[in-house]
């Protein structure tokens, strides 16, 4: 059987996860995790500089979709004064 604190650990982090997934939010990969826990300071370095890129990436994406949904609302309103114009 698992300790008391490894039991509440566990049901944190998968909390945590519920709660990340129900907003559509970012979870930090193992391998950062190990290397900022483990105090690494090489591997800790690179892998937060994978996880920066990643997220550059992700924040990149997240903006086109942004574009697109304010194009799509743009596009609406203009339908939407067009009726009421006629």
């Amino acid at each position: 059987m698992e300790p008391l604190d490894h039991q509440i650990i566990a049901h944190q982090r998968r909390a945590l996860a519920f709660m990340l997934d129900a907003l559509g939010l970012y979870h930090a990969t193992n391998e950062t995790h190990h290397a900022v826990r483990s105090r690494r300071p090489g591997q800790q370095m690179a892998a937060l500089l994978r996880e920066h890129r990643r997220l550059c990436r992700r924040f990149a994406e997240l903006e086109q979709e942004l574009r697109a949904v304010t194009a799509e609302l743009e596009a609406l309103d203009r339908a939407i004064d067009i009726r009421i114009d006629a």
